[in-house]
Formats: C-alpha cells, structure tokens, sequence
C-alpha cells in the first residue's frame, strides 16, 4: 500500500522547532522494539503529521476460518471433515471476554498459498454444508509482527491557531461524503473520518449517524445511549477537544404543561442502528452493529434531516419557528422549510394536540452524569469503544458501550457484513461479532488528548497483507496508550478509515475506492 502523500523528514522549521523536540515513541503495536520508522512533516504551527511504518511481515499465511462455533457445531464440522480427509486446528479465540469469560473455539485449516486458492477450498467445503471464511493469517487477531502503516497527526491545542471541527457530509444528515470531499469543500489542513453512521437503508438513512450527533449547540441526533462521546468546543479562542465515557440523551416536548418524551431526533421512524434508545426492542442498551426496533414512536425533523420527512402511515405536525402548531396531516412526509420542526406519531403514539398550540422542545445531553450546556460552539460526535481512560487501556468499558459479546437480553447477531466481518456457522450469542469486529485486524481510526491538550488522531491502515495488516482494538489502544493519551476512542474503521493531510489521503482505503461516510473531524488552516 503505498502513501500518496509526499512526506520530508524535518528537524525545524520556522513554526516546527516546538514539534521537534517530540520524537515519536515506541508504538507498542504488533510488539516492543518492533523496527520503526517515520517521517514527519510540520503543517502549521502546533500541528504535524508522521508517517509510520511498522514491523515486517513473517511467514504469514492464508487460512479458512470458521468463525466462533458453538459446541454442536464445532462436533458436526470435526466429522465431515475428518470424513473429508482433511486437517484442520481447534483454537481458542485471540482474546477472552471483556469480563474475562473465555469464548468459544474457532476452526482453522491452514497453509493456502494464496487467497484464491483457500477460497476455491472455502467453496468446495460449502457444498458440505461447511462455511469457512478465507483469511490472512496476520489479520486474524493472534500476534503478528505486521508490518503496520500508521498515520498519526499530532496537534497542540494550545498553539494551533486553526480549529477542529466536526462537518456533516454535505452539510445534511440523510448523505454521505468522502473525507476527501469534506477536505476539499472546507479547504482543511487536515481530517480524518468520524463516527458510526447507517450504511444502507435498511438499519436506518444511508449515511445518518448512528448515534448522538451535535453541531454548534443543536442537538440534530440523540445518543444510543451509554457510548463514549468526542466533545469539540470552539466557544472560546483554541479549540478544545475532550472525550466522555458514556452520553446520554433526553429530549422533551412540552404541550401546554404536559410533558413528552420524545424518541428520537432527525431519524427513520422504528429503526434504531445500535440501539440504546427509549422504549426500544429487544434492549435499551447499546449493542454495537445491531438494529432495534420501535412501532410507536415520537420523532422530531428539522432542516439538517432532508428536503422531506419520511413518508408513511401515521401523523405529522407542522411547527413554525415560533413553535406554534400550523398544520396537521393523517399522513406522514412533508416537504422540509428552513426554520421549521416536524413531529412524527408512529404505531400507538398520540398528541392532545391542535392547532395553534404551542410545542416547546427542550434537549438535554448528559455526559459521565454530568450535563453538557448545548451552547454555539460545542458540537459532540459518537464512537466506541473507549479505548484509553485515564492513561490505562480500557477494555472493562467494553461490556457497557455496545460491544459486549453477552448482552443481558439474549441472542443477537451483528447487522453489517463490512469486508467479511460477517461470522460463519452457528453461536449462541455475540461471540462471532465480538471476534470479528473487535478481534480481528481491520483498518482503525482513533482520536486521543493528553493532559497537556495534545490531540492525537491515528489512522492504522490495513487489509493488505504482507503490506499493512491493520489492528484489533486492543493493538489501536496501545498504540494511543504509546502515544500518552489520557483518554482515547475509537472511531468507524473497516472501509470508513481515511486521513487527509493538504488534500491528499495518507494512505489507501481498504474498499475499491474511498468510502463515502456521515462526517469528517477537520483541522482548519
């Protein structure tokens, strides 16, 4: 994978002296003293960008994976393939639980010479009733030298003269945009891609966030709530950036004194792309990559969701910028006017409601038990999992942000299958997801801030094998650990991890072309 950004070594320059007393430390990823080179470019003053190659490759392979397998599985897959002649391993998967709960097994045949020829066995093996999954031996979570291609901007927040900022692709909820695009049209120093979003229509609005989304003080998203939160606050003079462990969300309408809850904000009706919601099914809580369910609802639009609201069986309300009540329809999907809010009732949910009442909506974001004021300048993105607290790596947080392979309510089983993050065969419970997603190498973003206001944002790039293999959660939230951090997230990775240095990407997208995706954090000149 090769960088199409030209990047110099540079001792000093007029604005990078400060910078060059910061050397780049031992990253940790893929192992201590692992061969580690770098190249660094001061941007402007406070911010500078370095090229990170990590590691070599060692022998890897291509193998057929299983996935995790319950115990019925695992003893019906042993005898046809012993019935086939062919040989295979049990293993443990690379990590335990969160909880420290040791996870099912995973079977492995091993030793294809590439990835069409474990392929081709993957296809034969399913004529057996046999579902296997090609893999790079590197990329399958157990330890690996690399190599690991790294970019790693580092901004000093109290010198950068520019602002950080969170931008919406095409300036809407509802679309996606390269952040390459984003770049460009904001003519930024810098990016990188943001948070969660709906990647197709069916567990939400192609492109919506999936999750809290706030922009200059409007809340436009509600929370899955529990998830780690990026706080951005360009109020005052520097931009300052902080990192919560678990957000909430509560938002009200208050009709002539009485007060409702409201479900949702700027979302498709009944859809709830990693749950946490009010009132949802199968679970309240977060469950990463897994949609719940909501027949009735109560759901406010505003200008940042679309040119119209969603179309469909139900009630809608028309509410002017004064928040008087100004029409009502048995139908649900209205052309949207700037300045204008729309309620939508879906299923059983009901408003005493007529015209020219008036509706007065109030938001309340809470972040660690304390509430954030909404006020111009603070704008608040999702991600998950937490991977730096209190300059230790979290893992713990794991089990309360959505990625906890045994969730209280039962069964259930990942929604996205991004690049083959889909698990083959039978499991009892998140087992497959938590292997695949958090285990398994994938490409990685993550953003972390040190106690002395420095920023770090870190792209891992991979799915390349033999040129740059990605990283586990675990290997991203060394890396920041590295790196100092006080505290460190991660955000959407897989095909959505990009970073943008001067217009150019720093590195390529594991997907055939760069992936459109909700939103970008921009560092402006």
């Amino acid at each position: 994978m090769k960088k199409t950004l030209l990047a110099v070594l540079i001792s000093s320059t007029a604005f990078g002296a400060y910078a060059a007393q910061w050397n780049v430390p031992d990253l940790g990823i893929g192992g201590s003293e692992l061969p580690q080179t770098v190249e660094h470019q001061s941007l402007v003053k406070g911010v500078d960008y370095y090229d990170i190659k990590r590691g070599s490759s060692q022998a890897e392979e291509f193998l057929l994976s299983s996935g995790i397998l319950n115990e019925v599985t695992i003893k019906d897959y042993s005898s046809k393939l012993e019935d086939l002649k062919l040989q295979y391993t049990l293993e443990a998967a690379p990590e335990a639980a969160p909880n420290g709960q040791a996870m099912g097994k995973i079977l492995r045949l091993r030793g294809f010479e590439s990835s069409d020829a474990a392929a081709e066995q993957a296809k034969a093996l399913k004529a057996h009733g046999l579902n296997f999954s090609p893999r790079f031996s590197a990329q399958d979570g157990y330890n690996t030298k690399g190599p690991f291609d790294i970019s790693v901007l580092r901004v000093d927040l109290n010198q950068y003269q520019g602002k950080v900022a969170s931008i919406l692709a095409n300036d809407k909820i509802t679309t996606a945009e390269t952040v390459s695009s984003m770049a460009e049209r904001n003519q930024a120093l810098a990016a990188i891609n943001g948070g969660f979003f709906a990647f197709n229509d069916q567990v939400g609005d192609l492109g919506a966030p999936a999750g809290l989304y706030v922009k200059d003080g409007q809340l436009l998203r509600e929370a899955a709530n529990q998830r780690p939160v990026l706080i951005i606050d360009n109020s005052g003079l520097h931009s300052k950036v902080s990192i919560g462990n678990s957000v909430t969300t509560e938002v009200q309408l208050n009709l002539n004194g009485n007060i409702v809850r409201i479900d949702g904000i700027n979302r498709k009706p009944g859809v709830i792309l990693n749950c946490g919601g009010f009132g949802d099914t199968p679970s309240t809580e977060a469950i990463h990559d897994f949609v719940c369910t909501d027949d009735s609802e109560i759901i406010i639009y505003n200008s940042a969701y679309a040119a119209k609201t969603p179309q469909g069986e139900g009630q809608e309300i028309v509410i002017d910028s004064n928040g008087k009540v100004i029409e009502m329809f048995t139908q649900r999907g209205s052309v949207i006017n700037a300045g204008f809010s729309y309620v939508q009732l879906t299923g059983d949910s009901a408003l005493d409601v007529k015209l020219g009442d008036k509706l007065t909506l109030t938001s309340k974001v809470v972040v660690d038990g304390e509430e954030v004021q909404l006020r111009k300048g603070v704008s608040m993105l999702n991600a998950g999992p937490s991977l730096v607290t209190n300059f230790a790596i979290d893992i713990a947080s794991r089990n309360t942000q959505g990625f906890n392979p045994y969730p209280s309510t039962g069964d259930h089983a990942g929604s996205q299958d991004d690049d083959g993050l889909g698990v083959s065969g039978a499991m009892e419970n998140r087992e497959g997801f938590y292997n695949g997603w958090v285990l398994r190498r994938h490409p990685r973003t993550a953003l972390g801030v040190t106690d002395n206001n420095i920023l770090y944002a870190a792209v891992v790039y991979g799915r390349a094998p033999t040129e740059t293999e990605g990283a586990s959660i675990t290997d991203v939230a060394v890396v920041m650990e590295a790196l100092g951090t006080k505290n460190a997230i991660n955000l959407d990775g897989g095909g959505s991890s990009m970073m943008v240095i001067d217009g150019q990407r720093t590195g390529s997208s594991s997907d055939a072309n760069e992936r459109e995706v909700s939103d970008a954090i921009i560092f402006t000149r």
